[in-house]
């Protein structure tokens, strides 16, 4: 292959991302399949939103977004639309929302709200940093349909115990659930700055280390042997 079909080949691809073309764009990762699996369904809708956008569908191509969807169903998800690709049913949607909608009532959670607040009462931070912990938050929160106070309350509650003293301390604002995420994340990355500092201050010098038993106890002194201090004034010996 030339170079000049090398270069329309990469145009064509670019073409169809909806990718300017000139410098080298990332290669674009498809979202995946899906099976019917009730928790990934948000998830997954998330993908194909961002996919839509890449390629320039965000307004209309409702038709097109339907067929592209289909096509990524597998398993227990595809057993439900194929009546409707057969034409044995009718379907219940002509926009691409309809059809999201009908994937929700389908494959979203028997009882969203009470699911999601359970998920939330049992999310916790435990090792993960503040900022995967708040993103985790906001993916279960979102459609949690809870008052700013009460998903504030709840994100304090699974911090690590030194973030919720630290944010009780600071009497935020408890309706604003966006502001304390950013305030505990900003105020980890502080605690740990400090943590570090702490630490270096704390280690032993080459210095300590020679004069420390590896219990970090100091070594006793060691003993030498008395100097004769009148060898040092006292003149060589002559043997006449």
């Amino acid at each position: 292959m030339t170079s000049k079909q090398k270069e329309g080949e990469i145009s064509k691809k670019e073409e169809g991302t909806g990718l300017s073309t000139g410098t080298r764009k990332p290669r674009i990762r498809e979202p995946s399949t899906f099976e019917g699996d009730r928790e990934h369904l948000e998830g997954w809708l998330a993908q194909l939103s961002v996919y839509f956008e890449i390629l320039g569908w965000e307004e209309d191509n409702d038709d097109d977004k339907i067929k592209y969807t289909t096509c990524l169903l597998r398993g227990g998800a595809m057993k439900w639309y194929t009546p409707y690709g057969e034409k044995l049913q009718a379907k219940n949607w002509t926009t691409w929302e309809e059809y999201q909608n009908e994937l929700r009532k389908q494959f979203g959670p028997v009882n969203a709200r009470d699911e999601v607040r359970a998920k939330i009462r049992k999310l916790k931070q435990g090792q993960s940093s503040m900022t995967d912990y708040c993103n985790n938050f906001r993916l279960v929160a979102c459609t949690a349909q809870m008052d700013g106070a009460t998903m504030s309350e709840f994100l304090i509650a699974g911090m690590k115990k030194e973030l919720q003293q630290a944010c009780i301390l600071a009497e935020l604002d408890q309706d604003d659930v966006e502001a304390i995420g950013l305030w505990a994340i900003k105020k980890e990355a502080r605690m740990e700055t400090l943590k570090y500092n702490k630490n270096r201050r704390e280690e032993p010098t080459k210095a300590d280390r020679a004069v420390r038993n590896q219990n970090g106890t100091f070594k006793s002194n060691p003993t030498y042997e008395p100097m004769d201090i009148d060898a040092t004034n006292r003149g060589p010996r002559l043997n006449i």
